[in-house]
C-alpha cells in the first residue's frame, strides 16, 4: 500500500468516527444550543438557530442493528436489559433510534435509553438522552416526568463534584449549564426560582458575581412573590457588596450597591437579614464619602485647577456635608474663595 493510500484510508476513518460521534453524542447543554424558550441574563449564550443533531446509524459495527425492523430491535433490545447487559442494551436502543428515527419504537427507545443510562450512574449522559427525547420528540413525551428526572440527575453531579489532590475538576460550568437548560425547557415552572438560585451559586463560586447577580435579580424580576425572592435578593446583595469592595474605587458601582440595598430594605422591611444588608449599606456610604473626598483633593492638590477643585468640594458639600470630612471641606473652600488658600502638598 503506497503512503498515499493508507493517509487517504486514515482519513476516512478519522472522519467517520468524528461523524458519528457528533451524531450519536447528545453532548453539553447550553453552549451554542437552540431549544430556549426565554432570555434569561446571567445564563450561557445559545444559538436560536441550531438544534442537538439527530442521531444516525453508526459507522461501528458494535453499535449496529443487530434486527431487521425497529420491533425486532427493540425486543432485542429489551432482552439486554433483563437480563442486566445494560450497557449493550444502551447501544441497541441508541442504535434503533439511529436507524428509524421516526418510528413508534423511536421513542420508546429513546426513553429507555435514558433510563439505562441513569442506571448506570451516567448521570451527564442519561441527562442528555432525556433532553434528546424533549427536543426530538416534543408532545409525545411525558414531559414533567422528565423534568424531575433532569433536575434529581443535576444535583447527582452538582453534589457528585469531584476533586483530585484537593483541586476541584472544572466542571461547574458544564453542570451550571444543565440547570440552565432546565429553565429554559420550563421556564414558568414553579422549581425554576429554586434551580436559578443554584445557577447563581455556581456562579459565585466561579467568582462570576456580575452574572451571578443577573441571575439573583432574574428571580426577583420574574418571581418576587416566590418563598426564594428573600435569598436571590439577600445574595444580589451580597455580590454587588463584594464587588464594591475588590473595586474600591469604581464609584458607579458602589452608588448602584448602595441604590439596590436601599431599595431592598424599603421594600422588605423585614427581611431576615436586614441587619447584615444594613450594615454592607453603611460600610458602602462610608466608601462613597472617601471617594469623592479623595477625588476633591486629587483635584486640589494634584491638579492645581482652582475652579475644578471649588467645584469639586461644592459638590461634597452638597452631598456629603454632614460626614466627618465636612467641616475639613469647608474650610478648605472658604481659603479657595479668598484667593488666599495656600497649596496643598502632594
Amino acid at each position: 500500500m503506497t503512503m498515499r493510500k493508507m493517509i487517504a484510508g486514515l482519513t476516512l476513518i478519522a472522519l467517520a468516527f468524528a461523524t458519528d460521534a457528533m451524531a450519536q453524542t447528545v453532548g453539553r447543554p447550553g453552549g451554542q444550543r437552540g431549544y430556549a424558550t426565554d432570555s434569561f441574563e446571567g445564563f450561557s449564550v445559545v444559538d436560536n438557530d441550531t438544534r442537538i443533531p439527530q442521531k444516525k446509524p453508526s459507522f461501528w459495527w458494535w453499535k449496529r442493528v443487530k434486527k431487521d425492523t425497529a420491533a425486532a430491535q427493540l425486543s432485542y433490545a429489551q432482552d439486554l436489559e433483563r437480563n442486566g447487559k445494560l450497557k449493550k442494551a444502551a447501544r441497541a436502543y441508541r442504535a434503533l433510534v439511529g436507524k428509524w428515527p421516526t418510528s413508534h419504537e423511536a421513542l420508546k427507545a429513546q426513553h429507555t435509553l435514558a433510563q439505562v443510562e441513569e442506571k448506570l450512574e451516567n448521570y451527564a449522559t442519561a441527562f442528555d438522552e432525556y433532553q434528546y427525547l424533549l427536543v426530538h420528540y416534543a408532545g409525545n413525551c411525558p414531559y414533567e416526568e422528565i423534568l424531575d428526572r433532569q433536575f434529581r440527575l443535576a444535583n447527582h453531579l452538582l453534589h457528585g463534584h469531584k476533586s483530585m489532590f484537593g483541586l476541584k475538576l472544572s466542571l461547574s460550568d458544564e453542570i451550571r449549564e444543565r440547570f440552565e437548560t432546565i429553565v429554559r425547557n420550563a421556564p414558568r415552572s414553579p422549581r425554576t426560582p429554586e434551580v436559578m438560585l443554584i445557577i447563581g451559586s455556581l456562579r459565585e463560586e466561579n467568582n462570576d458575581r456580575v452574572e451571578a447577580i443577573a441571575v439573583y435579580d432574574g428571580i426577583l424580576n420574574r418571581f418576587p412573590a416566590s418563598k426564594e425572592a428573600n435569598e436571590a435578593a439577600f445574595l444580589s446583595a451580597r455580590c454587588r457588596h463584594a464587588l464594591t469592595v475588590k473595586q474600591p474605587e469604581n464609584e458607579a458601582r458602589c452608588r448602584e450597591s448602595i441604590a439596590f440595598i436601599t431599595a431592598l430594605l424599603e421594600r422588605r422591611p423585614n427581611h431576615p437579614c436586614k441587619g447584615e444588608l444594613q450594615a454592607w449599606l453603611t460600610e458602602q456610604k462610608a466608601l462613597l464619602v472617601e471617594q469623592n473626598y479623595r477625588k476633591a483633593v486629587f483635584y486640589d492638590s494634584k491638579q492645581r485647577s482652582l475652579d475644578a477643585a471649588k467645584n469639586a468640594y461644592r459638590r461634597f458639600l452638597s452631598e456629603f456635608g454632614d460626614s466627618k470630612y465636612g467641616p475639613v471641606v469647608k474650610k478648605r473652600l472658604a481659603e479657595l474663595e479668598s484667593g488666599n488658600a495656600v497649596p496643598l502638598r502632594n
